[in-house]
Formats: C-alpha cells, sequence, structure tokens
C-alpha cells in the first residue's frame, strides 16, 4: 500500500492550498471537504498511470513505478502552494482581481513542467522510446484529465441548474 502514499499527498496538498486561498489560514472543515471533494483527482492520475503502465514493458514493480511516477507531481505541488500562498498573503480584493490571472499562469507552468517531468519517467523508468513516451504522457493526460473533467461536470450540473431561471429573466425580462 505504500503507493498511495503520494496521491494521497497530493490531495492534502491541494486541500492546504484551498484552505489557504478561500480563508487565509488552514481550517479543518475547508481541509477535510476538499479533500473529500478533490479525492477523485489523484484517484483519476493513479488510474490514468495504471492503463499506460500495463500496456507495455514493466522493469519496475508497480508499487515502485507508481511511487516514481508521482514524484512528478511536484509542478503541481509548486502551483498549489503559490496559488494558496497568494490568497492567504493578498488582501481579498486584489485575490478577488487576480486570482484567476495567478492560476492560469501557475497551470500553464505546472502543465508545461510536468508534461517534461512525465515524458522522462517514461524513457528512464519505464524504458519506453522517445515516440511511445509522447504516447504514454498523451494517453495518461487524455484519460487522467477526462475523468477529471466529467468528475467536475457532473458536480457542477446541479449548481448550473440552479442559474437557469436567472439566465432566462435575463434574456427574456421575464421571472418564472
Amino acid at each position: 500500500m505504500t503507493f498511495i502514499r503520494k496521491p494521497l499527498l497530493l490531495l492534502l496538498v491541494g486541500a492546504c492550498a484551498a484552505s489557504l486561498a478561500a480563508g487565509g489560514r488552514f481550517s479543518l472543515r475547508l481541509l477535510f471537504d476538499t479533500a473529500i471533494t478533490l479525492a477523485v483527482l489523484p484517484l483519476g492520475q493513479v488510474i490514468a498511470f495504471v492503463v499506460v503502465y500495463w500496456t507495455g514493458r514493466r522493469p519496475a514493480r508497480f508499487s515502485t513505478a507508481v511511487d516514481a511516477y508521482c514524484d512528478g507531481f511536484w509542478p503541481w505541488f509548486m502551483a498549489l502552494a503559490v496559488l494558496g500562498m497568494f490568497g492567504a498573503l493578498s488582501s481579498p480584493i486584489v485575490a478577488a482581481g487576480w486570482f484567476s490571472r495567478v492560476g492560469i499562469v501557475c497551470a500553464v507552468t505546472a502543465l508545461v513542467v510536468s508534461l517534461r517531468v512525465d515524458w522522462r519517467y517514461s524513457r528512464e523508468l519505464l524504458g519506453r522510446g522517445s515516440s511511445r513516451a509522447v504516447a504514454d504522457v498523451v494517453v495518461q493526460r487524455a484519460i487522467g484529465w477526462s475523468i477529471a473533467l466529467v468528475y467536475m461536470l457532473i458536480t457542477a450540473v446541479p449548481k448550473a441548474g440552479s442559474f437557469l431561471p436567472d439566465v432566462a429573466a435575463n434574456l427574456f425580462g421575464t421571472r418564472p
């Protein structure tokens, strides 16, 4: 069960960053709520890794391979830490105006760096060729991010439905 330590660390870092960004401090309620809500994200990453791992040569044991793969989460750890610190250290007015811009910069930077980290992982630890390593990264991202996107859409649909009467009133000038 050592292979779940680093995915759980990703979950903890994400929950801590959300708690800091939302309230400027660590709150157990926010930590637990966020950890429960975001639990599907590291799970999706591990599922995507399993698919990639089992489709080719496997020179490393599964638990070692998952643990080493999760070492590549450090760009996302750094991005989450920067976002959490930005939310905690800036005033609410500054945070409201700049949080999405800072978030986009952090996410794009983490994405670019993590693509390289994952490609090197496939080349070095899994012993894949260059083109196969690219395919591994593409497949892993497609599966992992699709799981995350579907989950986010499913959880957002009930909330989005509550906005429909207001949208209709704004478009048509009447309230239902």
